[in-house]
């Protein structure tokens, strides 16, 4: 079925970072590479700047976000060519039925409950 040909995917980010930084808003950004370590501790100030700005926890930040990646592969038996033309299969209908499978999983409700 469409469910055995999803695989998870991992993204994984590349060793080497570029900061944007702008000293103020009216000077221009200026590009800055970071090594491991220099990630490490920017990462570190972030965190420590938002445990003092919700003062350990204890304020809710209003208006905030949390974005989540997730990420999945459609495996197929064939190649592009060999999907569409030997088995007059369409990979794009495929690939929506396994987006409302994910979607599924993510939201916890039935496929048919997302389509209607």
């Amino acid at each position: 079925g469409d469910a055995a040909s999803l695989r998870s995917t991992t993204i994984k980010t590349s060793k080497s970072w570029t900061r944007n930084r702008q000293a103020n808003l009216l000077s221009k950004p200026e590009k800055q590479g970071l090594d491991t370590d220099e990630m490490r501790r920017e990462k570190s100030k972030a965190f420590d700047l938002l445990d003092a700005l919700s003062r350990s926890g204890s304020l809710t930040i209003v208006h905030s976000e949390l974005h989540v990646v997730v990420a999945m592969t459609h495996c197929f038996e064939k190649d592009l060519m060999g999907t569409v033309i030997r088995d007059n299969v369409n990979p794009i209908e495929k690939l929506e039925i396994s987006t409302l499978l994910l979607a599924s999983a993510v939201h916890g409700v039935s496929a048919r409950e997302l389509v209607r």
